[in-house]
């Protein structure tokens, strides 16, 4: 009976330990995403075959989120992510009852494009003529997560295809606008202009946003005008424009002159002007026209037409000969060039006519100094130095010279002299 006793007590402990040991937990369900939208993510929480539970349970880490309670006994729930749960890398389990918890898992997260930027134009009609200036603004809208914009795109698209760059990408720093300038040549610059931006992604690098809505450019090229010489009234010039755009205005130009001489609006139903020649003009001046639209806010000017040569019209005006802002070149450069050498030619003439009178200076001063010389001798002689007879032989005429009276001296007909007349030639 003792050992009764003791074998009950042993039982009664270590039954609760075998109860223990026997209970094991349902095994773990599956956690799967099966939906993804721009702000939300659809999750699945599924048991294994065979089980299910009232409860199924949302765990964010370690933390419950979200609980789905059922009536009766199910397999599945569905839990939704939304908000903030939808932008963070997460890990997310789940569990039915008091099962097991499932594997974590990080749902994919849709990265949808930035939204659109707002593009604008100016001039904002859009309508522009060949050479004119477009300026594109492209501003991107604020971003929640306080990403700037790393470059923006300027596309023009034609029908039927996705759009060609007009612009190298404008790239910017901590800015979410930029700014395009492009130039028109033609009609082929016309179409739609969009703009787009583009942000920087960890996960796929560059993401662009959608395009902004389009913005129609209109390139109106005017037909050439033609000018001509016509007789109405008088001799005038004449500029007919295109039938297409009556009452358009029509301007005259001068071949190399900035500014109109003139400027005429047709009537409604006419598109040309006539011009009257002045009076007195420059012969062989040349004029072309040039005519404009109106288009909104803007005008479209056509090409200048060819040049047209006013000839001299004897009876109706007055020609005068080129002024000297429209010399040719070439005439200017042969009058240099012969002032030049006349110039040259004077130069060397009077050189020339210089030495030929010092050379004549010299031969005369020789003639003179020759002709002087030749009259000094001519004027020289011989000396007559004659003496006379004197007697000194008698005894008389010792005594005379004795008593006072002196011999006969030798008597000259002139002084002694070289010349007759010492006075220089």
């Amino acid at each position: 009976m003792l050992f009764c006793g003791y074998l009950l007590t042993a039982l009664i402990i270590l039954t609760p330990h075998f109860s223990a040991a026997e209970y094991t937990a349902p095994p773990a369900p599956t956690l799967t995403q099966t939906a993804i939208r721009t702000s939300s993510v659809k999750l699945l929480c599924q048991a294994p075959e065979g089980y299910g539970g009232l409860v199924f349970k949302l765990f964010k880490m370690r933390e419950l989120i979200d609980k789905v309670e059922h009536s009766a006994e199910q397999q599945r729930a569905v839990f939704i992510l939304k908000g903030k749960d939808t932008e963070k890398d997460d890990q997310y389990c789940c569990q039915y009852d008091n099962s097991m918890f499932s594997f974590y898992m990080q749902p994919e997260q849709k990265v949808g494009p930035p939204p659109s930027p707002q593009l604008v134009v100016e001039p904002s009609s859009g309508n522009v003529s060949p050479g004119d200036t477009l300026s594109f603004h492209c501003r991107a809208p604020p971003d929640h997560q306080k990403r700037s914009p790393e470059a923006f795109l300027l596309l023009r698209r034609a029908k039927g295809t996705p759009g060609s760059m007009v612009a190298p990408a404008q790239l910017v720093s901590q800015s979410n606008e930029a700014h395009f300038n492009v130039k028109t040549k033609g009609r082929e610059d016309g179409g739609d202009y969009v703009c787009l931006y583009q942000l920087k992604s960890q996960k796929t690098g560059q993401v662009n946003s959608t395009a902004s809505q389009p913005v129609h450019i209109t390139v109106i090229e005017l037909p050439v005008p033609t000018l001509s010489l016509s007789r109405h009234k008088g001799e005038v010039l004449e500029c007919v424009g295109s039938p297409s755009y009556p009452q358009s205005y029509f301007s005259l130009f001068r071949v190399g002159v900035l500014s109109p001489e003139a400027t005429h609006q047709a009537s409604p139903i006419q598109y040309s002007a006539r011009f009257p020649i002045p009076i007195r003009y420059e012969r062989g001046v040349q004029y072309q026209c040039q005519y404009s639209v109106s288009l909104g806010n803007t005008k479209a000017y056509s090409k200048m037409s060819s040049p047209v040569t006013i000839p001299c019209i004897t009876g109706y005006h007055v020609c005068t000969s080129s002024s000297t802002g429209n010399t040719d070149l070439a005439l200017i450069v042969g009058s240099v060039s012969a002032g030049v050498l006349f110039l040259t030619v004077v130069v060397i003439l009077g050189f020339a006519i210089h030495r030929h009178f010092q050379k004549m200076s010299e031969r005369r001063r020789q003639r003179d100094q020759e002709k002087f010389w030749q009259h000094v001798h001519s004027r020289d002689h011989i000396v007559d130095l004659t003496l006379q007879r004197v007697d000194i032989g008698t005894e008389e005429n010792g005594q005379m010279l004795r008593g006072g009276a002196s011999l006969s001296e030798p008597i000259y007909d002139y002084p002694m002299a070289t010349f007759k007349n010492a006075s220089v030639y």
